[in-house]
């Protein structure tokens, strides 16, 4: 929406620009995962590293939010041509890029395994990456103008009600379950403040190269989910590939955890784990779970945003609804006079719509 009120769509120029930065920045990320599926010549020894359980993990350069963010680039830099919500997918894409990005700049807990040659390519790439972060929220800014026509999509959209709803409880839940495993493991390791700061600078434990610290991986899920919850629950254009994106992040997450579960012989041995365990389990289920259900709540196309500014009393979409004196069809020599006020007939809209209407 525009500070009017009224919607707003991006140009064609702007989607092709944000479409092609997409495409950059996924071939960027397609390049560390290829790297690392060539180290590994396994696609499930590079998944179990991503999961945290395989002895490839600091061996291994990507993690699991490099696979989310690559299938982020992959359907936005498609869905940008003519998504009725492509403004919102750019911004939300650049947003997410800089949030998982960002930790590589402050963060100094990397395993020393990875020869220095490796960590300079990271960090340039991680440049690279912010730059192009930056330059997908300055298109969306540069590249909105207001909408002249409600065709369908060009028109923005946003979750009907049933989805909103939906969409609400279940990123609410996410994003409160995450916020509480934080807490708890805060909880698990009393001491000074400054300890717990390196959940979130990275010191003290070993990350791998393109990682997040854990603290601050919970504190963007937090954020994407629970923003998108109460946009989904407000109608926000933006609360569906917001919530997407949440979607994709807790249910990657989940899928990694089942998978762990299943290699551990977790569901078979469930009532011999402890309370805390049970629970770590039970999460693992849910968010795969919502995370499914979210992409297909959220996936399919949403309501149009409704109708725009209104042009003047009685007019609506250029054409005059007001009666007035003037001549009509039945007007003319030999005819009784034209339509006047209160005689509930307006004049025939013209045949071309005068400039900028």
């Amino acid at each position: 929406m525009g500070p009017t009120g009224e919607p707003q769509s991006l140009v064609r120029g702007a989607r092709f620009t944000g479409s092609g930065v997409c495409l950059l920045l996924a071939v960027l990320t397609a390049l560390w995962i290829n790297r690392d599926l060539r180290l590994v010549d396994d696609p499930a020894r590079l998944w179990w590293a991503w999961a945290g359980s395989g002895p490839d993990r600091f061996l291994t350069a990507t993690t699991l939010y490099d696979l989310v963010l690559l299938c982020v680039y992959v359907v936005v830099a498609i869905g940008a041509f003519r998504s009725p919500v492509a403004a919102s997918s750019l911004a939300v894409t650049g947003l997410v890029t800089l949030a998982v990005r960002a930790p590589a700049l402050w963060a100094d807990g990397f395993a020393e395994v990875y020869p220095n040659g490796l960590r300079m390519r990271a960090m340039l790439s991680t440049f690279v990456a912010l730059g192009l972060a930056a330059a997908l929220l300055i298109v969306v800014v540069a590249g909105r103008r207001p909408l002249r026509s409600y065709g369908r999509g060009t028109a923005p959209t946003r979750p009907g009600r049933g989805a909103g709803i939906t969409a609400f409880l279940l990123l609410g839940a996410a994003g409160a379950g995450a916020a509480a495993w934080e807490v708890h493991w805060y909880l698990q390791n009393p001491g000074p403040l400054s300890l717990y700061a390196d959940r979130f600078t990275g010191g003290g434990a070993a990350l791998q190269l393109l990682g997040m610290p854990a603290g601050w991986a919970s504190l963007v899920v937090v954020a994407v989910t629970l923003t998108g919850a109460c946009g989904a629950l407000a109608g926000a254009v933006h609360s569906r590939p917001l919530g997407l994106v949440g979607a994709a992040l807790v249910g990657v997450s989940g899928a990694a955890g089942v998978s762990v579960a299943v290699r551990a012989n977790l569901f078979a041995g469930l009532g011999a784990l402890d309370l805390v365990e049970q629970l770590m389990v039970a999460w693992w289920v849910f968010s795969l779970v919502a995370g499914v259900v979210l992409v297909l709540v959220l996936g399919r196309g949403g309501v149009g945003v409704g109708g725009g500014r209104r042009l003047a009393a009685n007019v609506y979409d250029g054409y005059g609804g007001v009666s007035g004196p003037g001549p009509g069809p039945g007007s003319g020599p030999g005819h009784g006079p034209g339509p006047g006020p209160g005689s509930g007939v307006s004049p025939p809209p013209p045949s071309a719509r005068p400039p900028g209407w």
